[in-house]
């Protein structure tokens, strides 16, 4: 990340990375807080008193969860609670196909859970990058606040909660790279050398296809986690999505090369909303990073911060027509255990209004005429589209999902 002003550059890189940029000779200060974990502690080193609920993890969560732990809790949400839960296991990671057992897991929420439905799906995954894990206790409070919400009717955020899953299919992936956050620990219960890229070394959020630079930019064949990923998006239209990350505090919205969305006004207003509500709900400086031509902290346009190829923000908008953004959610990268409650409440109303926009804007049915078949098409906003953010109706359905500004379009089916 460049700053003009200071004309100085905060960059990470791999072991093999590192001993090529210090041939250069240039100077360089290391920051602590990118390389050094601090406060932090693990589900399994919490006291008794603080493990006795009637799920392994106690919410919402004060302490990083242990593989095991993370991998009970998130079968147990789905054993407990089977009419609006469901675990989604979308295949193992590269040490999990060699043998190991990490898995990336997903949680689906619906009302109908057992039931294919003509609803919008809506999606959050955390840390790719596998010390960026804010966001992963962040995703287990939010099912667990979905699931309690939904539940009891008496509940202040029920009617909305209930909303929300009775009307769309929520997927969420508190754990895109295990073998990156639990990295050079056997056992699985530290997080403590988690680093970036996953076991092969390769930075999963540059290892996509990407509509500028191709396949294979990064010079790194498609990993099992990027492979499992791609086939999730090619069976699942997603509407919308984000992926959380850590580093700094912005929203961050396509295209992260240098190319204008055609729903640019659209991102904006989404992007502002989630950082407005975190601006409202955290203390003050939170969620306000401010990078070149931002037009609100807290909000910056991709390429506009910096060129990302590869990435899967381009490639979800881009390849499968799903509006996905990304979320940094703390300067600290692996933030001290005991601000883990206080980063929920910064974000939990940005999460689910986020989550909401995905039920907004044009929705329909696209059905052969004669037959009244469902049918498979492409429906764009004339005069508007362009570089992929066009939407498609999908079996078996035929149903479309289009959130855009509001304003008035005309429509094509084709």
């Amino acid at each position: 990340n460049y700053d003009p002003a200071t004309k100085t550059v905060y960059a990470w890189a791999n072991t093999k990375q590192f001993k090529q940029f210090e041939r250069l000779g240039i100077s360089y200060k290391v920051k602590a807080e990118d390389n050094e974990a601090y406060g932090i502690v693990m589900s399994n080193e919490l006291p008794a008193n603080q493990r006795m609920g009637p799920y392994p993890l106690t919410f919402p969560l004060s302490a990083y969860p242990t593989y095991a732990d993370y991998e009970q809790q998130m079968q147990e949400f789905a054993i407990n609670h089977p009419d609006i839960c469901e675990l989604v296991d979308i295949g193992g990671t590269t040490e999990g196909v060699a043998g190991g057992d990490k898995r990336l897991l997903f949680v689906k929420l619906s009302d109908n859970i057992s039931t294919a439905e003509a609803e919008p799906k809506v999606m959050y995954t955390s840390s790719m990058h596998g010390d960026e894990i804010t966001g992963y206790p962040l995703m287990l409070n939010l099912i667990n606040y979905f699931i309690t919400a939904y539940k009891d009717t008496g509940h202040p955020d029920h009617f909305r909660i209930k909303n929300l899953i009775d009307n769309s299919e929520v997927w969420i992936n508190p754990m895109a790279n295990p073998d990156g956050t639990y990295y050079n620990n056997a056992s699985n219960t530290s997080v403590a050398n988690a680093r970036r890229a996953n076991a092969n070394g390769v930075d999963l959020n540059r290892n996509y296809p990407d509509n500028v630079a191709g396949p294979h930019d990064d010079g790194n064949p498609y990993q099992v986690e990027t492979q499992h990923f791609m086939t999730l998006a090619e069976n699942n239209h997603f509407v919308l999505s984000a992926n959380f990350h850590g580093g700094t505090e912005v929203v961050n919205y396509p295209f992260d090369t240098y190319t204008n969305h055609a729903d640019d006004d659209w991102f904006f207003l989404v992007s502002k909303e989630y950082a407005v509500n975190c601006q409202n709900d955290g203390p003050s400086g939170y969620m306000d990073a401010t990078y070149a031509n931002s037009q609100w902290p807290g909000v910056t346009e991709g390429a506009d911060w910096y060129q990302v190829f590869g990435g899967r923000q381009d490639f979800m908008n881009f390849y499968h027509q799903c509006k996905e953004i990304t979320i940094e959610l703390s300067n600290t990268k692996l933030i001290p255990s005991n601000q883990l409650v206080n980063h929920w409440n910064y974000n939990k109303e940005a999460l689910i209004e986020y989550l909401i926009q995905g039920t907004y804007g044009f929705q329909g049915f696209v059905k052969d005429a004669v037959t009244g078949d469902p049918v498979e098409a492409t429906v764009t906003l004339v005069g508007h589209d362009a570089v992929g953010s066009h939407t498609v109706s999908s079996l078996p359905f035929g149903d479309f999902y289009r959130p855009v500004i509001a304003g008035t379009y005309d429509l094509r089916f084709e």
